[in-house]
């Protein structure tokens, strides 16, 4: 595989690390955000629940009556409105309001409008009252915001509450459009951060590929190739070096390529050479036997000499590798 081809396989590794771990960071947000106004729902709903139950207790002991009594709970969870955040009170059996922040809406059929999956607002939460096990239930509704004249419809999250004393089911619920606009904008940054990341990755990455490249003077496979078949005896490799290149381990790899077929080469020839000079050693000390004349003697020296410079001469070829 090509150094390049692992590069981008490096950054594309990096980018889907950095987009899985992002992506799971950004969705655990999301859900702790969600977590967090359901939480506080729960809260909320918990407190009805006991100032309902205060008041109940007011009206079995007889302090008060019934209509007091009722009187005082809508009261008491009425003022804790703050904001578009507010606290309404259903009957279990219909759609009537028994208490809203809005008058208006008090006294009278409300069905609260149609969800998308065709079921009005009071009829979902009285499906969903009826399969919980804690009295409690949580809607998912899409509802406008008080107040606001453009009627555009917002996700609310909705929690209710069984009170069976009175037949009454307390709410009250947060838009949640704000958790997606902060979702959004982190997943901008989030993503905004990533390419930046991705690119200084992405940056280091093909410098260091650049760096290697420039040491090696080619791919690293077509170095290891070309050791391999020098290692193997092959002086003959074509090795490409790029013109200027004299640093490189391409460029002292054809050095070292060079220098060997220059000391293979020499030895060869100094071989050749001293095997003919030992022919001519040997017929010259034939000769010598056999006619033992100064002439003869001198032949023989003379090739004794010629022989020992040769062998010199293959000694120190020989001697150039270094083992």
């Amino acid at each position: 595989m090509r150094l390049k081809t692992q590069v981008l396989i490096i950054v594309a590794a990096s980018l889907v690390s950095l987009v899985v771990m992002g992506g799971f960071g950004l969705y655990t947000m999301r859900q702790s955000m969600y977590d967090e106004r359901h939480a506080q729902i729960n809260q909320l709903l918990d407190f009805a629940d006991s100032q309902l139950q205060y008041f109940y207790s007011q009206e079995k002991s007889g302090t008060l009556s019934r209509e007091e009594a009722q009187a005082r709970a809508k009261e008491a969870i009425g003022a804790q409105r703050q904001g578009n955040n507010y606290y309404f009170i259903r009957t279990l059996n219909d759609d009537n309001f028994v208490y809203h922040p809005v008058a208006s809406r008090v006294g009278k059929p409300d069905d609260g409008g149609r969800q998308p999956d065709g079921r009005t607002t009071a009829q979902i939460n009285r499906d969903e009252l009826a399969k919980s096990t804690d009295n409690k239930a949580f809607v998912m509704i899409t509802t406008a915001k008080p107040n606001d004249p453009s009627k555009v419809l917002y996700p609310k999250l909705n929690g209710v509450l069984k009170f069976e004393p009175w037949g009454w089911m307390p709410g009250t619920g947060f838009f949640i459009d704000d958790i997606e606009t902060a979702f959004q904008k982190k997943a901008m940054i989030f993503l905004g951060v990533a390419a930046v990341l991705v690119a200084l990755v992405g940056l280091l990455v093909f410098k260091m590929r650049s760096d290697i490249l420039k040491q090696l003077g080619g791919e690293p496979k077509g170095a290891a190739d070309s050791l391999r078949q020098i290692a193997g005896g092959d002086l003959g490799v074509t090795i490409v070096v790029k013109e200027g290149d004299t640093s490189s381990l391409m460029a002292s790899l054809k050095q070292m390529q060079l220098k060997l077929n220059n000391i293979t080469s020499t030895i060869q020839e100094n071989s050749a050479a001293l095997s003919t000079q030992v022919a001519q050693f040997d017929r010259a000390a034939k000769t010598y036997v056999e006619v033992k004349t100064e002439d003869a003697f001198a032949e023989l020296m003379r090739t004794v000499n010629r022989l020992g410079r040769v062998s010199d001469i293959l000694g120190k070829s020989i001697a150039r590798f270094r083992l």
